[in-house]
């Protein structure tokens, strides 16, 4: 197995890269070390590290290619630590001291912040590691790196989710806050352009179901430029497979599905929400890696080819995109309004009755731009497709709708 078990708690969906495939022929190999992916964790150079070096160990990594992916989220595949050969067990001491260090810094910095010194409640001891043995990596660090790797990617990935709702939410209260403030006639036209944005993002061609067999041989002729009658799963896998490991990545899954992505979605129409593309991407991503069934965070030519064979894979059911289901109900559109409004109250009071809800002010409350992907509200002087309207009381800017 290319990438060992430990590669079971990436579950979280990268930030897409969407590209065309690249010839292969062409593409030489750069001699500086690759940055590790930035899956959103404090802890995440350490952990790619690990999985990097544990890799290094190929008969460790083909005991691992029998082991249940139960085992691997409990971590109780740790203990197959003690097989690691011992000049991989010495680099896996090193990470550690470094990951110590790197915390121990941390730590002080933090210190250095405090006008009296420590303010030991703000202190949050490290779970992806056993600090209390600073010399060695043993089988209860890997335990634990696992466990919280696992725990910590599922939360990042419900907290896109959740601030993609919130952007949703802003951007509808916007719009409503922005109708208030018209004439019945400005309202009239702005709700009639509103409605036809609406419409027109819908008009675009069918949309294949990402993973099918039609999807893949759209992609085989318009992408790859092949002839449809002598579409190949094997050959078609080798071309995607764009760094030749013999899987393919969530990064090379968004290449797959990104002409579909391109149908629905183009960041230069008005009608088209560059946001929506990005989360439209993320949800057809997913779907394809369901194909990943030993939940490694890839797909190998074996799991792909069996795709290729499952009964359903010849059935298009095409695809409902973001524009065809509500991602809140109206009962949580009200609530959040509600948590909304008390906030701006608050800040209002404050800082003196300023309007809070400047794309540069305060951000709604529970939405936490670090760490996740919608960064800040819709801004002000956009169209109301893109989520863009200024806040209550504050005049539409320059090429919006009136």
């Amino acid at each position: 197995m290319k990438r060992f078990g430990c590669y079971l708690l990436l579950l979280i969906v990268l930030q897409g890269v969407v590209a065309p495939p690249v010839d292969k022929k062409k593409e030489k190999k750069d001699d500086k070390p690759e940055e590790p992916a930035d899956f959103g964790l404090e802890y995440n150079r350490y952990l790619q590290e690990v999985v990097r070096t544990l890799e290094e160990d190929k008969d460790f990594a083909d005991k691992l290619k029998n082991v249940s992916v139960d085992k691997i989220r409990s971590g109780d595949v740790a203990h197959e630590l003690q097989f690691v050969k011992h000049n991989v067990r010495t680099k896996l001491d090193e990470l550690k001291r470094i990951e110590l260090e790197r915390l121990r810094k941390a730590t002080r910095e933090a210190m250095e912040k405090e006008e009296l010194g420590l303010n030991r409640d703000k202190v949050k001891l490290p779970n992806h590691l056993d600090y209390r043995n600073p010399h060695t990596f043993e089988i209860d660090d890997l335990k634990k790196l696992i466990i919280t790797a696992t725990k910590d990617l599922e939360k990042l990935d419900e907290q896109r989710k959740e601030e993609f709702k919130v952007y949703e939410m802003e951007k509808e209260i916007q719009y409503r806050e922005h109708l208030k403030n018209m004439t019945e006639e400005e309202k009239q036209k702005e709700q009639k352009h509103h409605e036809e944005m609406i419409k027109k993002h819908k008009e675009h061609p069918k949309i294949h179901e990402p993973g099918s067999k039609q999807q893949l041989e759209q992609v085989w002729e318009e992408q790859d430029h092949m002839a449809k009658e002598d579409f190949n799963p094997n050959t078609f896998f080798a071309m995607h497979d764009l760094n030749g490991d013999g899987h393919l990545d969530e990064q090379e899954v968004a290449a797959v599905v990104s002409n579909e992505v391109k149908k629905m979605y183009d960041p230069n129409n008005e009608e088209d929400d560059p946001v929506e593309m990005q989360e439209e991407m993320n949800r057809m991503r997913q779907h394809v890696m369901q194909g990943d069934k030993d939940k490694d965070g890839l797909i190998s030519k074996q799991e792909f080819l069996d795709m290729t064979q499952r009964q359903d894979f010849e059935k298009d059911d095409g695809w409902q995109g973001l524009d065809e289901q509500q991602p809140y109900s109206e009962e949580e559109l009200r609530a959040y309004e509600q948590q909304r409004l008390a906030h701006m109250h608050q800040m209002q009071q404050q800082y003196g009755g300023q309007p809070m809800y400047h794309p540069n002010g305060p951000v709604p409350p529970g939405y936490h731009p670090e760490g996740g992907q919608y960064q800040g509200v819709p801004q002000q002087g956009m169209h109301p497709q893109q989520g863009m309207y200024p806040p209550q009381g504050m005049p539409p800017q320059q090429g919006m709708h009136p």
